[in-house]
């Protein structure tokens, strides 16, 4: 079943433990209203909250690291990084703000900063093992690098044989692996998820049967986007 990007946001969000950071008092009291708040997806009251606990308590590295995931929700990027940093500041050990930042420069199509900062994440945290993912999806959506997509997807189904998406991320790198399959240019008529859906097809044969759909010989498929492929899934 589908979920919107938001879930996903949250899921990763419930893998990071609350407990290893220090409220005390009403901040403590503040801090699990603004919490709760977010988790209900009302992120404008968490977001007043978070303002609140940060005043009271500059130190506390959870609280900007939950306003910055409100940021990025509502896409205000800049801000997000600047929180995340500010968390980072404060601890240096959180690998999830590191895969968070990353997620902003994929976003923002800055693949070089991207991957280093996913890769980042793993480094602090080799919990976080869905960043594997994410970095081959920077090397093949952004940078346009097949050999680096195929080194780290293949990373990722051998340490997590369990995900979900195992098998549509296996197909995926078979693919990729044909010598004959060429990444499209940015600027191509044809998107890397066309391409690989269409069977593996060289590009040569994709052409030809991108033009034979607008000449109206095949009826209209519906496209799936690689950066869906979390989506599915009930991280």
């Amino acid at each position: 079943m589908r979920i919107r990007p938001t879930y996903f946001l949250l899921a990763c969000l419930c893998a990071f433990p609350v407990s290893s950071f220090s409220q005390k008092g009403g901040e403590e009291d503040l801090f699990q209203k603004a919490s709760g708040y977010f988790f209900k997806e009302k992120f404008d009251m968490a977001e007043s909250l978070l303002e609140q606990v940060i005043e009271q308590n500059p130190g506390n590295a959870l609280a900007y690291s939950y306003l910055g995931d409100i940021f990025l929700i509502k896409k205000r990027y800049d801000g997000a990084l600047d929180l995340y940093q500010k968390s980072i500041d404060l601890n240096p050990e959180s690998g999830e703000n590191y895969f968070r930042i990353g997620q902003i420069y994929y976003y923002k199509h800055d693949g070089r900063r991207a991957v280093d900062n996913f890769k980042k994440a793993i480094e602090v945290d080799n919990q976080l093992r869905f960043a594997y993912y994410h970095v081959g999806l920077t090397y093949l959506m952004l940078l346009r690098d097949k050999n680096n997509t195929i080194e780290n997807w293949e990373a990722y189904i051998r340490i997590a044989p369990d995900d979900p998406q195992y098998v549509k991320i296996k197909r995926a790198i078979e693919l990729l692996k044909d010598p004959n399959f060429v990444i499209p240019p940015p600027d191509s008529d044809i998107t890397i998820e066309e391409a690989l859906l269409l069977g593996g097809l060289t590009i040569d044969k994709a052409i030809h049967k991108t033009t034979d759909q607008e000449a109206g010989h095949e009826s209209k498929k519906t496209k799936r986007k690689l950066e869906d492929i979390y989506l599915d899934s009930d991280l």
